[in-house]
């Protein structure tokens, strides 16, 4: 807890729920502060109302909890803010005080948390092809190899974006790993050339190139979800009379 730094929000997923470790983290004098999504079935009162969405709600320190940590409340109280996301409604907590932060910003700061989590999937999946480790066996070699990712992934995303901006459309609609692929192997043919006046034009046409890689929205399907029957090993015979 000690390496938290002072004036920050720690972003935790929903696994790491608990009135122990939160309150920890929690420190008003130092302005650190938390925001954790609500776990499913969680059982809260309503202690204060701020706005709309936006609570102060109260919950019972499991038993559990107060055993290993005799130190620890009867109850705790957290800030509740619900918003809608695609339809969806979505309820995180948060220890950031309703005076200062308001339930929008709480919302956006938590939608952030999700594009910084799809940056690394595409780091991992799309650059990496899903390796598990890196490369590099030495420290200094492992720094150096997530620094060049990151360069690496930097630049895709600006070149995506940019040929989004002369397509006039938005840098989200470019799928990046067709993207990467894209602009790979088009460096790779731009380094080896021998004229360097030739970039600016050669990354023209990389933009220009890459219109065809916007993804295609798919309409949902008018008929409601259903779930599957299991599939079995052994062979149904579904003409079969029933058994008497």
């Amino acid at each position: 807890m000690e390496s938290i730094p002072n004036h920050s929000v720690t972003l935790l997923d929903k696994g790491f729920f608990s009135a122990d470790l939160l309150l920890s983290i929690q420190n008003a004098e130092q302005n650190r502060h938390w925001m954790i999504p609500e776990r499913k079935g969680t059982v809260r009162t309503e202690v204060e109302h701020y706005g709309d969405g936006d609570y102060l709600v109260q919950m019972r320190v499991s038993p559990q909890a107060r055993k290993k940590n005799p130190a620890l409340p009867e109850y705790w109280q957290v800030r509740a803010v619900t918003y809608q996301v695609e339809g969806n409604e979505k309820t995180v907590f948060t220890s950031l005080p309703a005076s200062k932060f308001s339930a929008e910003q709480v919302a956006t700061l938590y939608h952030e948390r999700w594009e910084i989590e799809l940056g690394f999937r595409d780091i991992k999946s799309s650059m990496q092809d899903n390796a598990l480790t890196l490369r590099s066996k030495t420290v200094d070699l492992v720094y150096q190899e997530l620094w060049g990712l990151l360069l690496a992934y930097n630049v895709v995303r600006r070149e995506a974006s940019q040929a989004a901006v002369a397509h006039k459309r938005a840098p989200s609609e470019i799928s990046f790993k067709f993207a990467c692929q894209h602009i790979a192997s088009h460096l790779v043919v731009m380094a080896g050339a021998v004229s360097p006046s030739h970039t600016p034009r050669r990354l023209e046409e990389l933009r220009g190139s890459i219109g065809v890689l916007f993804i295609t929205k798919r309409p949902r399907p008018a008929r409601p979800r259903a779930v599957k029957m299991s599939k079995t090993r052994y062979p149904v015979n579904r003409k079969a009379a029933p058994l008497k």
